[in-house]
């Protein structure tokens, strides 16, 4: 009993995961409602998703600082509030503006609940065990896409988008002020000093590894952003039904669990070669998606997308722990936070970009080899980074 209360922090984590970043796997579910909708074109709606980019960018830095100087409860629980409220508000939206507006506050609230806040918490948490930590609270995003996919389709089925959006939000909302009340310390986050040193910010951008970890990882998850919301409009153009669409992707999801499982297991191994485990994962996502243009029957479509998930799924805790190799805890907040504006450039235009190529050629092909393309690249970056610090 009391290894599980150890783990309490980072049960919770995973939940805010699941529902944070865990709900952007639902968006494709109602990409072509919102254009129907609205009448506009699908590369339109899919400007959407860069508003999750590109308020947690420019406010990453913010809330990145305020991780390191106040109760961590205290601002995941502003940002829940805010996330649900304007999500729900967004289902009621009579305009695309407004639905616009709603968004970009529903992202507001996701950057002070998400990422950049959980893992800054943890890695602080968990000194040593920091791997096996932000891998059980990344679960919570294959969690979401086991469960939601399955569950948004079949809502779709019987109630009109609206309702299913207010929904999620009011169930989502009751969840979150729940998980976080009860498993969130009051004062975490909290530090006595900062090192003046390590916190100087000409020697944190001046820093390569600064800048190769951010990059890596802004690419890498830029183009996982991309594929959730253009898988299920994929699988159904090439002549697979919503349900179908939404068990290959429950599918993936199961095996990202599987994949951050793999690496809190080995979470000792992976410190040792850790550089080395991220090339490996983002190559292996790129193979997948080449794969994927192949697979012509529901039983390789289940194999690759299962090789997809568990790839792009246990690469999501590596930025953080990426990070933890080259930066103190007493920073690890300011750091996520300030690496959050690179996230901006391929964020705006990935899914913007493959909605117009959606909408000009009526496939994803050309998108999907182009994402296999950005993977290469941020491959290559990851093998360059220096050696790492030592294990503490």
């Amino acid at each position: 009993m009391a290894v599980f209360r150890d783990w309490i922090p980072a049960l919770a984590g995973m939940g805010c995961f699941a529902l944070g970043a865990g709900l952007i796997g639902v968006y494709g579910f109602f990409a072509k409602h919102l254009a129907q909708e609205f009448d506009v074109g699908l590369a339109t709606i899919n400007i959407g998703p860069a508003a999750l980019l590109l308020v947690p960018g420019l406010v990453g830095p913010v809330v990145g600082k305020f991780v390191d100087r106040i109760p961590i409860r205290r601002i995941m629980l502003t940002g829940a509030t805010i996330a649900m409220v304007s999500l729900y508000l967004a289902s009621r939206s009579s305009t695309l503006t407004l639905a616009a507006m709603c968004f970009l506050g529903f992202a507001l609230g996701l950057a002070m609940y998400g990422p950049v806040v959980v893992n800054g918490l943890l890695i602080k948490l968990y000194s040593g065990r920091e791997a096996r930590a932000l891998a059980i609270a990344a679960m919570g995003i294959s969690v979401a896409t086991i469960l939601l996919p399955p569950l948004v389709g079949v809502l779709l089925f019987h109630f009109e988008w609206r309702d299913v959006l207010a929904m999620l939000a009011m169930g989502a909302g009751f969840l979150l002020w729940l998980i976080i009340v009860l498993g969130i310390p009051a004062r975490a986050g909290l530090v006595e000093k900062v090192s003046v040193a390590t916190n100087d910010k000409s020697h944190l951008y001046s820093n390569r590894s600064f800048w190769l970890v951010g990059l890596c990882v802004a690419l890498a998850l830029n183009v996982s952003i991309v594929l959730a919301i253009s898988y299920p409009l994929h699988f159904i153009n090439i002549g697979f039904s919503i349900a179908q669409a939404g068990l290959f992707i429950s599918v993936a999801g199961l095996a990202g669990l599987c994949g951050k499982g793999v690496l809190a297991v080995f979470a000792d191994i992976v410190s040792r070669h850790t550089k080395a485990v991220a090339f490996g994962l983002i190559v292996g996502q790129a193979l997948s998606l080449v794969l994927l243009l192949f697979a012509d029957s529901v039983a390789t479509t289940f194999a690759v997308m299962c090789i997809a998930g568990f790839c792009s799924g246990a690469f999501i805790p590596m930025h953080p722990y990426l990070n933890s190799r080259y930066f103190g805890a007493d920073i690890i907040g300011e750091v996520n936070g300030a690496q959050m504006p690179l996230f901006l450039p391929f964020g705006l235009i990935g899914a913007p970009l493959a909605g117009y190529l959606y909408d000009l050629q009526g496939n994803y092909v050309a998108v999907f080899w182009g994402l296999a393309a950005v993977l290469i690249l941020a491959g290559i970056l990851a093998l360059v980074l220096p050696k790492a610090n030592p294990v503490s």
